[in-house]
């Protein structure tokens, strides 16, 4: 065997083993990023979540209640939409937050959109926990 089929022979064997090597490392990245992505937003939402535990709240009103459906491609979901009015101080707010801290992870689980908007009914009175330092900021579950 001469020197270019030894050349050729260990190139085909160097690129067997970094075909191996990227196929197994490459998915344990991408899996390895998507979670660590999950995690931190997930520590987000607690830290928000136990911030809100010394807000102050009041009362108010729901205004507005119904399941919306987003449709992407072949896939269908469901979120609930409650719109709430409270005031503060004689300053008069608006919001749509059901839960604290999910604008940094929110799951859906099927048939929750429902039992959302059903726990929310339009002209209900709610108590509405809202950040004393900015009561434009506020959610109707902590």
């Amino acid at each position: 065997m001469g020197t270019f089929e030894w050349v050729i022979t260990g190139f085909g064997l160097f690129a067997g083993i970094a075909g191996m090597v990227c196929s197994i490392t490459i998915p344990i990245l991408v899996i390895g990023g998507i979670g660590y992505f999950l995690h931190r937003r997930n520590q987000q939402s607690m830290a928000y979540r136990q911030s809100t535990q010394t807000w102050l709240n009041t009362t108010g009103t729901i205004l507005m209640s119904s399941v919306q459906s987003s449709y992407s491609g072949r896939s269908h979901s469901t979120y609930p939409v409650v719109v709430y009015a409270y005031s503060v101080n004689g300053q008069s707010y608006q919001s749509q937050r059901i839960k604290a801290g999910e604008q940094f992870l929110n799951v859906r689980v099927a048939g929750q959109a429902q039992a959302t908007v059903a726990r929310y009914p339009i002209g209900a009175s709610v108590t509405v926990y809202y950040n004393p330092s900015n009561p434009a900021e506020s959610a109707l579950e902590r």
